[in-house]
């Protein structure tokens, strides 16, 4: 004769507390995972801005000390960024794309991410002193040249360029990776693998530790001395008066020759 184990099992306040205490910890763990996802995208992101700039920073070094005279005191200089182009707008090929059109290879500018002279922009230096309370950063003006907004010819004149939409207001820049893999063969619809930035020059306010050949006690302004500016984008808005805050900015001095 033997005693029957009476089984229990669990009730339903049993239950509902072990749900509960999945549905915290799955909260947890995917709230993790969704932190963990962004800070990763921006890593990676930063890390592509600081890449951009320090090639511009040597570009534009290598620009400032190579004038091309185009005239008595009329010096232009050129920057081209590998890889790079100005008349590309990711806006119209995702309205396209999500308007059922399909990928448009057209939309896409013929050496998009390829060398060529025909890219290279040409600018000159400001020549006012940069006061900032006097000045507007919107409007070509002689305290700041904004690249590619202020871009030139080698002959000095206003250049022109054919894009819809008018003056150039940002490099477009495609990663390597992405460009390496074929992306040109089927653009992704989302912009977000696209990043651009413009360039600003303006003269320094930075002057020398001695007093001017005058004799006034006055500190000689540094001539040749420039800062550069440059702000870098993600989903750049190309609709007219819309103002881009750029998501990593950064200044640099250079000396330019005259």
């Amino acid at each position: 004769m033997y005693m029957r184990t009476k089984r229990r099992g669990f009730t339903l306040t049993e239950i509902l507390v072990a749900l509960a205490i999945f549905a915290l910890g799955g909260t947890a763990i995917m709230a993790l995972f969704i932190t963990n996802v962004r800070l990763s995208r921006q890593a990676m992101d930063y890390t592509r801005a600081a890449e951009i700039t320090r090639n511009v920073r040597s570009l534009m070094t290598q620009s400032l000390s190579r004038p091309h005279s185009i005239g008595d005191e009329n010096n232009v200089y050129a920057f081209y960024y590998p890889g790079t182009q100005v008349n590309f707008n990711p806006d119209r090929y995702r309205d396209q794309y999500e308007g059922g059109g399909g990928y448009d290879k057209n939309i896409v500018p013929q050496g998009f991410g390829e060398n060529g002279v025909e890219q290279t922009l040409f600018f000159r230096l400001p020549k006012q002193r940069f006061d900032a309370g006097s000045m507007n950063y919107f409007d070509p003006n002689q305290q700041l040249t904004v690249i590619p907004r202020d871009a030139l010819t080698a002959s000095g004149s206003k250049a022109t360029f054919q894009n819809e939409d008018g003056d150039p207001k940002v490099f477009g820049f495609l990663p390597d990776k992405l460009r390496q893999a074929g992306a040109l063969d089927g653009l992704d619809p989302d912009d977000r693998m696209f990043y651009q930035f413009d360039v600003s020059i303006r003269r320094s306010v930075q002057r020398a530790s001695v007093d001017d050949a005058a004799g006034s006690g006055a500190k000689q302004p540094l001539e040749d001395l420039y800062v550069v500016h440059v702000r870098i984008y993600k989903g750049f808005d190309f609709t007219d008066n819309i103002k881009n805050d750029p998501y990593f900015e950064w200044d640099f001095y250079v000396n330019a020759a005259q």
